[in-house]
């Protein structure tokens, strides 16, 4: 099978090396990857959508012709890695859904009261913590993004997201 993942013909100088790729066979063995990585499979489908799309993207910044797979199923690997630290953040603030069985009428109820119980606690926040908060996690930027826009130091902004985490944690578990 993987001699099939080969380039199918040699390329001229400036010709798409991504066109000849045996797509189908790749997912496969990217969605096999995925799984290592992620137990819920719409995520691990989700990576393998991303890390494709990044691999044709940028196929014209492969080194060698023929070794496709190995470079493919790094992509894929660091956006599996990429899509469990979005679910970690997820359960640390209780937003995580994902995981949930099927609920009955009473059920949803009980969940959407512990979502109005997170936007309660971030709306107690001072304006500025909130704001932290907001980038870091609804825009999903990077701790250095953050101070960036804050106009903090990163390291700031790291002791303060660690301790706002901790309040909330503790807030919501009263």
């Amino acid at each position: 099978m993987e001699g099939s993942l080969r380039l199918r013909a040699s390329h001229a100088p400036g010709v798409d090396a991504a066109a000849s790729w045996d797509w189908g066979a790749l997912r496969v063995r990217c969605l096999r990857e995925a799984r290592r990585v992620l137990t819920c499979e719409r995520d691990a489908e989700e990576a393998v959508q991303e890390a494709l799309l990044r691999a044709w993207r940028s196929s014209s910044k492969q080194r060698e012709q023929g070794s496709e797979l190995g470079w493919v199923l790094r992509i894929t690997h660091n956006e599996a890695l990429r899509c469990l630290a979005r679910r970690q953040r997820r359960r640390e603030f209780g937003t995580d859904t994902s995981e949930l069985p099927e609920r009955g009428a009473d059920e949803g109820v009980g969940a959407l009261l512990d979502t109005l119980d997170v936007r309660a606690a971030l709306e107690e926040l001072a304006a500025e913590d909130a704001m932290l908060l907001r980038l870091r996690y609804e825009r999903d930027l990077t701790q250095p993004r953050v101070a960036e826009l804050a106009g903090l130091p990163e390291g700031t902004v790291k002791v303060r997201l660690h301790r706002l985490r901790g309040r909330l944690r503790e807030r919501l578990s009263d």
